[in-house]
C-alpha cells in the first residue's frame, strides 16, 4: 500500500530542507503523532544520525535512514521496529522539492506492506488511518516551516 501527500509550503527549498533533513532526529518539535524521539548512530550521508527512536502516539518506533541526499532534499528511512505484527515493512521517503520563489513542495511517500490474514483485513481501515495521520503531518510540518513554531494539531497533542 503507497500513501502520498504533499503540501506546498511558503518558504523556500533551503528552509524547508534545514527541518526535513538536518533536522531528522528533531521531528517531536513539530509532528503532532510523534512525542518524544532520541537520536542514534553516527552521521548517515550528511544525516546528524543515521537512526531515531520516536516514542509516537501509537507507541515507540525505531527508523533507520537508508537514504539522504543533502542535493535531492530527500530522505528515506525504514521503520524497523515497534510496528504493529500485521505490518511487514514501512519505508517512508520524504522530500522537498522548489516550486519557485520562496515556495518549496513536501512529499511524504509512505510504502507499508501488510501480512497475514489479519494484515489484508485491516489493511482499508488502516490506510484511511494513516492518510488522515500523515495529511495532518504535512500541515505540521508546512506550519512549522512558515511560522518557526508548532502547529494548532501538535499544541493540542502535547496536552494531552
Amino acid at each position: 500500500m503507497i500513501i502520498q501527500k504533499e503540501i506546498i509550503v511558503n518558504k523556500n527549498v533551503a528552509d524547508s530542507w534545514k527541518l526535513l533533513g538536518p533536522g531528522f532526529a528533531d521531528i517531536y518539535l513539530w509532528a503532532s503523532s510523534v512525542n518524544h524521539t532520541e537520536p542514534k548512530g553516527e552521521g548517515f550521508n550528511g544525516a546528524t544520525c543515521s537512526e531515531r527512536g520516536c516514542e509516537t502516539a501509537m507507541g515507540a518506533i525505531k527508523e533507520k535512514i537508508l537514504q539522504y541526499s543533502e542535493t535531492e532534499h530527500l530522505v528515506k528511512f525504514d521503520i524497523y521496529q515497534g510496528l504493529p505484527a500485521m505490518v511487514k515493512k514501512a519505508i517512508h521517503t520524504w522530500q522537498v522539492t522548489s516550486v519557485g520563489n520562496d515556495k518549496s513542495k513536501f512529499v511524504l511517500n509512505a510504502d507499508i506492506q501488510f501480512g497475514g490474514f489479519m494484515g489484508m483485513m485491516m489493511q482499508p481501515m488502516m490506510k484511511i488511518m494513516m492518510s488522515k495521520m500523515f495529511k495532518t503531518m504535512t500541515e505540521d510540518f508546512k506550519y512549522y516551516v512558515e511560522y518557526g513554531k508548532p502547529s494548532e494539531s501538535k499544541l493540542k497533542a502535547i496536552k494531552k
